[in-house]
Formats: C-alpha cells, sequence, structure tokens
C-alpha cells in the first residue's frame, strides 16, 4: 500500500512539474514575443513576423508566431502558414493550446470582435459561429474565397491528455471602419 503511495505522490508530482513548465514557456514566449512586436513598431526590424491577436470583450490580447511546429506552440498562438495572411482573401487559421492561451475561448459569444494586427495594418473580426467537431473533422481547415479567421484549439477546455475534439471559433472580417 505504501508503494502505491508513493508511486502516486511521484506521478502527481511530475503532472505538476509539466504544467508548470509549459505555464512557465507560454508566459515566456509572449514576453519575447511582446518584446519584437513593439521594437517592430518602433522601426526596429523583428527576427519573426508577428499579429498580435486581441478579444476586446474579454480583455485578452496575444502575440502569434508564424508556423505550427511544437516549440512555436510553447511560445503562443501559431498562424497555419498554408493558410491565407491574415486580412486577405482566404482562411486565416490560428491554433493554440486549451490549456493555456486559448483556454479564454471558452468565454468567446457570436458576434464578438477579434482584432488582428500585422505588418502595420489593422484587420477586425466578427464571430460568426462557434462549433465543436471531431479531432479529424478537416472541413474548417479548407481554403475560402472570402477572408475568413478560423480559430482552433482542443476540446473539452478541462479534459487532461489527448483531446477527441476540437473547439471552433469561426470570425468574418470586416469592412474598414465597422
Amino acid at each position: 500500500m505504501r508503494r502505491i503511495g508513493v508511486a502516486l505522490m511521484v506521478l502527481g508530482f511530475t503532472a505538476l512539474l509539466a504544467g508548470g513548465i509549459l505555464q512557465f514557456a507560454s508566459v515566456g514566449g509572449q514576453d519575447r514575443a511582446k518584446i519584437e512586436w513593439e521594437a517592430s513598431t518602433a522601426g526596429v526590424p523583428a527576427a519573426d513576423e508577428l499579429t498580435r491577436l486581441s478579444f476586446p470583450a474579454q480583455g485578452a490580447t496575444f502575440y502569434v508566431w508564424d508556423g505550427a511546429s511544437k516549440k512555436n506552440l510553447l511560445l503562443g498562438p501559431v498562424h497555419i502558414l498554408q493558410s491565407a495572411t491574415p486580412g486577405q482573401s482566404g482562411n486565416c487559421i490560428i491554433a493554440a493550446h486549451r490549456d493555456t492561451h486559448f483556454r479564454m475561448l471558452k468565454d468567446v459569444k457570436r458576434e464578438d470582435q477579434i482584432v488582428l494586427e500585422r505588418a502595420g495594418r489593422t484587420y477586425r473580426y466578427r464571430i460568426t459561429a462557434l462549433h465543436i467537431v471531431r479531432a479529424g473533422d478537416s472541413r474548417f481547415y479548407r481554403a475560402t474565397t472570402s477572408p475568413v479567421l478560423t480559430l482552433v484549439t482542443c476540446y473539452p477546455f478541462s479534459y487532461l491528455g489527448s483531446a477527441p475534439k476540437r473547439f471552433i471559433v469561426r470570425a468574418e472580417l470586416l469592412a474598414p471602419g465597422t
């Protein structure tokens, strides 16, 4: 019985340590991105092309890295390179972990606005739909002719381990001045 207790304590400590490392990496990645963003807006060339992603209704702002590598996903949301660039025609896809940056997606609602800033331009989107789909369902990753934004994270938000579903936020680009 004592061995089981010790094993459970070690397992619990390991889980806490892994969660702490993930949180540390995600906060550090966003801090680094913010510094790069501020330098680039002051005229200093950035090492990476960054996008600032804001949710005014939730008071949340993130810096989006280009490319969906494991490293970049630890640092923050990522722009899927095979998708459209923010503000352009097509489907711009941004993904992030549900247990760090995109946990706040559980609080978004239809009609909320999302603001993307990239290369000195600002794009405003309005959320048109929220979907929960199987992990293998790729219909929201397809190219589109109109400019749309697709945000994706694992679901359920409180699930431990590899989640079986995806939470999709779909938004349409608003006309300038709206």
